[in-house]
């Protein structure tokens, strides 16, 4: 488990709640929280904790807490799905802070933030550190939902693949053996063989753009998504911009191909390619192409993306 210690100091200190999402990684989520639930006890650290039950029950009970509690740290436990939640329900208190244990097959958000992906070293970062930092969040709005990203927005083929993981049978079978990231592999496989490329038109700070034959658009707070996927290798989530890649007009054997090349970032060096800064986007697609932030499908053929600049604080978790 690791020798995970805390100063009283910092016992003192802080408030933690701990939201942990018990179906990430199959159920191996509720593991982690039990090691973490000893080294608390352990350590004589307060804290308090709830377990999710259902999509979207990470953002009512941060917001619930926060409006009882006031400031707090907030930690979420399990994937990119529940640090979404977490994020979200955060947005607007000014007094909260928001961490992260991974426990997910994709954990991107922690990838890119340089958070350990051992769980015990990152608690042991988070109680061993006082350091905050702003970040941002992207304001989305589909004809169906609104709220915020951390890592990406994107539509097109990247949520087509999204949805296809989320609904497969056997997700859970590639979680089991430990091998979760490989069926983001397996499906984008599939759907660059069956998905059908459509016109898109990108907004971007009042500038224009048409697509045709647009495999996709992704707006991008953070360098990685789909399990380790380095779509826009210079964003950060701090500095107020977003990178904006629009994939088109590149045959289905090139796209394949150009797989390896996006797990280092090479692929921004080839026709048909381009990127973009912008702080707010609207995108619409012709054949009402589905939507995914971070991983989470939220609606389909339109969105406006703004951004929101530092609007919630991430402890930073040092060694």
């Amino acid at each position: 488990m690791g020798n995970v210690e805390a100063s009283r100091d910092s016992i003192e200190r802080k408030s933690y709640y701990f939201i942990i999402n018990p179906a990430a990684k199959n159920a191996g989520s509720l593991k982690i929280w039990k090691k973490t639930k000893e080294v608390l006890d352990r350590e004589g650290i307060s804290y308090s904790f709830a377990l999710t039950e259902y999509k979207g029950h990470g953002i009512e009970l941060a917001r619930e807490f926060l409006q009882k509690q006031g400031d707090a740290l907030l930690v979420a436990i399990g994937g990119d799905g529940t640090i979404h939640e977490v994020a979200n329900g955060a947005a607007g208190f000014p007094g909260a802070k928001i961490a992260y244990i991974p426990a997910g097959s994709g954990n991107d958000f922690a990838r890119g933030e340089g958070i350990s992906s051992k769980p015990m070293k990152a608690l042991g970062g988070l109680l061993h550190s006082d350091g905050e930092r702003p970040m941002d969040l992207g304001f989305y709005q589909t004809s169906s939902s609104e709220g915020y990203f951390l890592n990406s927005l994107g539509i097109g083929l990247d949520a087509a693949i999204t949805r296809a993981v989320d609904q497969s049978r056997i997700k859970y079978y590639f979680n089991k053996l430990g091998v979760g990231k490989i069926i983001y592999l397996a499906y984008f496989l599939w759907k660059v063989m069956t998905y059908k490329p459509a016109e898109m038109e990108v907004q971007i700070d009042g500038d224009y753009y048409s697509f045709t034959n647009a495999w996709l658009v992704n707006v991008s707070n953070h360098p990685y998504f789909g399990g380790g996927i380095k779509i826009s290798p210079n964003a950060k989530p701090d500095d107020g911009i977003f990178h904006i890649l629009v994939i088109h007009t590149i045959p289905r054997f090139k796209l394949l191909l150009m797989f390896s090349t996006i797990l280092w970032g090479g692929h921004l060096k080839i026709k048909g390619v381009e990127s973009y800064l912008g702080r707010t986007i609207r995108i619409t697609s012709s054949n009402l192409a589905p939507i995914q932030v971070d991983g989470e499908n939220v609606g389909a053929g339109e969105t406006f993306i703004d951004m929101q600049k530092h609007m919630v604080k991430l402890a930073v978790q040092g060694e």
